[in-house]
């Protein structure tokens, strides 16, 4: 229903664009008969709109011969067609209006404005007439075909980009899910009231990691929840040697950012920063809203990544590689990952535009 109110209202506004044009155009064509034939614009201007209405409503089935019937042919039959429609335009026009002027202002009238005499110069500015209609015509579907083509090109790269980031994010799945086995793995042997509670603790993360495929963003509160669960399973596998600091501005929980995306920068400063360093290390977690942007960051003060230049870190792991990934994907450059690497460790930035749910 919507779609056909729309509908109506498009063509309301053509019909209206439609005879604001005519009726200009006919004022006009009565100034060049005042002008050139002395005829008193009193009464050029009632016969002018008389025969552009007229042009006008057979400019109709025009625009369908023009835009259903003759594209199904070939350049030949297009212009055959047009010759054809040209005359019978032509010529329905000048029979319709020598009737109606008759009617209107008399056959005497008719005689005297020598209408008979003029037919052929007459029904030779329709066909005139006829071409401009079908040029604007052919414009109009040009310029609709255009519309129609960017709008089929913006669904198919919203489609491509939504299918790569469904692709992103199922890579990031089983990886995430292999490194928490691995945790709890080391703990079956040495505590296992330790690795029922961390089990209990992988459902809750798997729940959330399978209820996070169903929607492109969910509110920054959840997203804390299960990072801070993911961290509970480390915490029980590192103790003492895991420290961690969040620093959340209240405001920002009920903001949306796109799921599992601080986990993977989680997991990176664990295991490549905290895990090889022996007295272990803090992960801190920042995120505060700047204006229309919410900045997070991730760091740590372990061991950083071997001196390696900070733009090849972000191709040297999956976690980081893929992450960058999806919020270039979703968000465009501005929200590409920014790194440090260095002596107090390593430290990851990106921002996100603020999303209410």
């Amino acid at each position: 229903m919507p779609q056909f109110s729309s509908t109506l209202k498009t063509w309301g506004r053509g019909l209206i664009a439609g005879w604001l044009v005519w009726t200009v155009f006919a004022a006009f064509y009565a100034g060049v008969l005042y002008l050139s034939e002395n005829v008193p614009y009193i009464y050029a201007l009632p016969t002018s709109l008389m025969s552009h209405y007229l042009m006008a409503i057979f400019s109709i089935p025009i625009w369908f011969w023009t835009t259903r019937v003759l594209t199904k042919g070939n350049g030949v039959a297009q212009i055959s067609g047009h010759i054809i429609g040209a005359f019978v335009f032509a010529a329905l026009w000048h029979k319709s209006y020598c009737q109606i002027f008759i009617w209107a202002f008399g056959l005497e009238t008719f005689d005297a404005a020598q209408m008979e005499r003029t037919k052929y110069w007459q029904m030779f500015g329709a066909m005139t007439i006829y071409g401009v209609i079908v040029g604007v015509f052919y414009v109009l579907r040009h310029q609709r075909q255009l519309r129609e083509k960017e709008q089929r090109e913006a669904e198919l790269r919203l489609r491509t980009n939504q299918m790569e980031l469904a692709v992103l994010k199922a890579q990031l799945n089983p990886h995430f899910l292999f490194n928490t086995l691995n945790s709890i793995n080391a703990l079956v042997g040495s505590d296992p009231e330790a690795a029922r509670k961390v089990l209990a603790q992988l459902a809750e993360v798997l729940r959330y990691s399978l209820e996070s495929d169903r929607q492109p963003l969910v509110p920054l509160a959840d997203e804390l929840r299960f990072v801070e669960t993911y961290l509970a399973i480390e915490k029980a596998r590192f103790g003492r040697r895991l420290q961690i600091k969040m620093e959340i501005d209240a405001a920002a929980k009920s903001l949306l950012v796109p799921p599992m995306i601080l986990q993977p920068l989680a997991e990176n400063a664990v295991k490549h920063g905290i895990a090889p360093k022996e007295e272990g290390g803090e992960l801190s977690l920042r995120i505060q809203q700047h204006g229309n942007h919410l900045e997070i960051e991730v760091a740590d003060n372990g061991l950083g990544m071997n001196g390696a230049p900070a733009e090849d870190l972000l191709h040297h792991g999956r976690g980081l590689h893929h992450t960058d990934l999806r919020l270039r994907k979703m968000f465009g450059e501005d929200s590409a990952l920014q790194v440090s690497n260095g002596k107090e460790g390593f430290r990851v930035k990106f921002k996100v535009p603020v999303s209410e749910p």
